[in-house]
């Protein structure tokens, strides 16, 4: 046989021909339906060329031919490559969304209260550190009478946790004259009160050192009284003594924070509600971001009943196993216990108050506690079941993976939902038409309006819709600027309207950081008439974030009607503040006065001079 290419002869069936190299079973691929390769077609020309045409002209031509191709087959493999890469790295719309939740919690965010004023480093010092708290409030007028004017009180309490004791003093004026100032000391062996020193110089004190059913045994006249009464003072030592070791555990009492946490990383409620949830592309939507129109992503969610019930059932069942709530919960109701049975301890008592005195252990109450709480939840979960249809939202998302907005809807069944209706399918088709009228729909719109951060802004609405067409709307909106160094607003309003009554509520706040001044108001509408308010101006002095601050309240007037033209029901002054201990812990000076050792004649004695000399505070005050 002959090459097509070179024409020399080679070897017949060559695949490749051993003189120029070409692959010739391309040739073979190309040759014409009507004759070999190289040979003669219909008009009697070579298949390499016209008639005398040399064999080199013929390849020359078919090379830019074949360039073409191979270029042309390149290109597809490339794009067909690359949409099956980008379909491969399209994210998930479930991803997307759930990013997209996830994301308004996300850590890092700016929080202006935690810049500002370091509320959560504050709260945990105050839980482990040595403090001291003072508050005092002052009355300026009273429904528009200055007869009161200067009537107040005062609380200034020191805590020493490196000593374990506490102090706090009471006092309490009328108008200019100082009418009450106590003072309570407690520490470890001791619990001391002193009362105003016109009334008496005796400090009353209880030992806590020795074992107070002794003393109660051993005393000449209180013992005897109080059991009489049937108080126990051994069971409120207890009790003091549990609180204030709970008051200096590591750990707090109630932790919602580490529950939350637990609850995060060992319940799988949450992932099982993401994995049964459907998530498809939706149209898109212009959403509300900040000032302007945003385009988004639009995502269509499905939530079934199922999936719903499974959740809240999880999550139920996450709680009431969790051995630290147990626990606290346990340690709370033996607080509860010694308590009452220091006050109610005989039946007679009990009665008395009506506080009768548990039959059960706090372990057994616990118990029962939890029993009938998972009992009300899965009535409650039985009743959503029947009840409750699908939750459809419809969720749009920004270019850069944020929740700019969801709509949401679903709908209660009205019907009386029973056993028979939920197993017979019979029953649940010929009621259809009666259920179709007793349906609740609930529907609403979120949207996350941005700002300092995703929940700074938010305009939140549920509408309510029942059978006959009557709505309850309940509007929402939150609020807030902040300018690092210069100034923070904050605004929460809530409105409800339904059967053509509106009403409304809100709040407002402003914080001038240079001057430190600050607002408060609050207001409350009804049929947008303003029927009240409160409004509180004052200064932050001694801010120190994360550790101290003393809030001066120059005002808080409170009016009924509106806050220009109401009527001012009162007016107070006054400071609250929260800084590290500066001042020492002190037990009150005065004659001790033990008041189980104390005998009849020494009480009668102290209780006539008590008498004696709140008769003269009165007397002075002009009261008596």
């Amino acid at each position: 046989m002959k090459c097509p290419y070179c024409d020399q002869e080679i070897p017949d069936g060559s695949a490749e021909c051993p003189v120029c190299k070409k692959n010739l079973m391309e040739a073979s691929n190309e040759t014409e339906p009507n004759g070999a390769a190289g040979g003669e077609n219909q008009s009697g020309q070579t298949e390499a060329g016209s008639a005398g045409e040399p064999a080199e002209l013929a390849v020359a031509e078919k090379k830019p031919n074949k360039i073409w191709m191979a270029g042309a087959a390149a290109a597809a493999v490339a794009v067909v490559g690359g949409v099956a890469f980008w379909q491969m790295n399209k994210p998930d719309p479930k991803d997307v969304v759930i990013d997209a939740f996830k994301g308004v919690v996300a850590e890092g965010q700016t929080d202006p209260m935690e810049e500002i004023f370091g509320w959560k480093a504050l709260g945990e010092k105050l839980y482990s550190d040595s403090y001291q708290v003072g508050m005092n409030l002052t009355l300026g007028e009273l429904l528009g009478s200055s007869e009161l004017q200067g009537t107040g009180f005062s609380i200034n309490a020191r805590e020493d946790r490196s000593s374990s004791t506490m102090d706090m003093d009471l006092g309490f004026q009328y108008g200019d004259i100082p009418m009450f100032n106590a003072k309570f000391y407690l520490d470890n062996s001791e619990m001391a009160i002193a009362l105003p020193p016109d009334m008496t110089n005796k400090v009353f004190t209880l030992n806590l050192e020795e074992d107070l059913n002794t003393q109660i045994a051993n005393s000449p006249y209180l013992g005897k009284s109080l059991s009489d009464m049937g108080m126990d003072l051994q069971a409120y030592a207890d009790y003091m003594k549990k609180a204030n070791e709970l008051s200096h555990s590591e750990t707090p009492m109630f932790d919602f924070g580490a529950l939350w946490d637990r609850y995060k990383t060992g319940s799988k409620a949450v992932d099982n509600l993401k994995a049964a949830m459907t998530v498809e592309k939706g149209e898109s939507k212009s959403c509300p971001v900040g000032d302007a129109e945003v385009e988004c992503d639009g995502y269509d969610v499905v939530l079934s009943n199922a999936a719903l019930v499974q959740f809240f059932t999880e999550t139920k069942d996450f709680f009431l196993a969790d051995e630290t709530l147990k626990k606290d919960m346990i340690t709370y109701l033996e607080l509860v216990y010694d308590l009452n049975a220091s006050l109610y301890g005989s039946e007679e008592m009990a009665q008395l108050y009506g506080m009768e005195s548990p039959d059960m252990t706090p372990e057994q109450q616990q118990t029962e506690l939890w029993t009938s709480a998972d009992e009300e939840v899965e009535a409650l979960l039985s009743q959503l079941k029947g009840a409750m249809g699908d939750v459809t939202l419809a969720v749009y998302v920004t270019d850069d993976g944020k929740l700019a907005s969801f709509d949401y809807s679903t709908e209660l069944s009205l019907a009386e939902q029973t056993v028979e209706a939920e197993t017979e399918v019979a029953e649940e088709e010929s009621a259809a038409s009666a259920e179709a009228a007793d349906i609740l729909k609930l529907y609403g719109t979120v949207n996350f309006r941005g700002g300092y951060s995703q929940t700074a802004n938010i305009e939140a609405n549920l509408t309510a819709e029942e059978p006959s067409g009557e709505k309850i709307v309940i509007d929402m909106a939150k609020m807030g600027e902040y300018e690092k160094d210069k100034l923070y607003q904050a605004q929460l309003a809530l409105q409800v309207e339904a059967a053509g009554e509106k009403m409304l509520f809100s709040m407002s706040g402003e914080y001038d950081i240079p001057t430190a001044n600050y607002t408060i108001d609050a207001y409350a509408e009804e049929n947008d008439t303003e029927v009240g308010s409160i409004r509180i101006d004052g200064i932050m002095e001694d801010l120190v974030p994360g550790e101290s601050f003393n809030a001066v309240v120059d005002s808080l007037r409170v009016t009924a009607g509106p806050a220009d033209e109401g009527m001012l029901l009162a007016e107070l002054s006054g400071s609250y503040g929260i800084k590290p201990l500066e001042e020492a812990v002190s037990k009150p000076e005065g004659e001790s006065f033990d008041i189980l050792a104390a005998t009849e004649e020494e009480w009668n004695t102290v209780i006539m001079e008590l008498y004696m000399g709140l008769t003269s505070m009165l007397s002075g005050a002009g009261l008596s």
